[in-house]
């Protein structure tokens, strides 16, 4: 159940937060978030792919470990994105999930993966239309209760991915392409977006 796999991500992270702000008189901000990426990050995201599903309410309490951590700091969420590259959760799960549907369209997935994420020319026996020419089938169309659930699930993210521009899609890498992502949220966050930090967001009508 994805509430037990964030109790049990929280009952990990909380006490290296704990300790990582207990020696903030010793190191300056930029290597105490150094040590919350290396220490807490990979604990955080580890099963980012089995509770990518779960509600607002129960993500926000993995959200909320990064907000106080900045807080403790005094840093504000945008200058800790903009000066120490330290993207807030949801921007860092949205990416990432992106970044696996980019992987299964460039191919180098498990045949599984490609099978449950199909080409929509290969459903609909069309030609691809959209923002770019590798549009994926999101099974929305075979949904008939809990839409909820699917538009914040991974089949919703595919919505996410079919409207991103064509010279995005076309990166080679998995690598270059949430590079390029991440450049556009930093763009969004300069001119002052004040829902930069919910870009590519499946679950909100309102973000791109």
């Amino acid at each position: 159940m994805p509430h037990q796999a964030i109790d049990k991500i929280l009952a990990q992270v909380r006490p290296k937060v704990a300790a990582i702000l207990r020696t903030r008189r010793y190191y300056n901000i930029a290597e105490l978030i150094d040590q919350f990426k290396t220490h807490v990050w990979g604990l955080m995201e580890f099963q980012n792919g089995a509770i990518f599903h779960a509600s607002d309410y129960l993500l926000s309490k993995l959200d909320r470990v990064h907000a106080n951590f900045l807080m403790e700091l005094g840093v504000e969420q945008s200058d800790a994105f903009m000066n120490f590259n330290f993207a807030p959760p949801d921007l860092r799960r949205n990416i990432g999930i992106l970044g696996m549907i980019h992987k299964r369209v460039l191919g180098r997935c498990h045949p599984v993966f490609q099978k449950l994420l199909p080409f929509k020319s290969e459903m609909d026996g069309e030609h691809a239309v959209g923002a770019h020419d590798k549009q994926l089938w999101n099974h929305f169309s075979e949904v008939q209760f809990q839409h909820a659930l699917h538009s914040r699930s991974i089949f919703g993210m595919v919505a996410v991915y079919n409207r991103l521009p064509q010279n995005v899609a076309d990166h080679q890498t998995v690598a270059s392409f949430q590079t390029k992502l991440t450049k556009i949220v930093r763009f969004k966050c300069q001119l002052g977006d004040e829902y930069w930090h919910k870009s590519f967001n499946g679950r909100c009508t309102y973000c791109g």
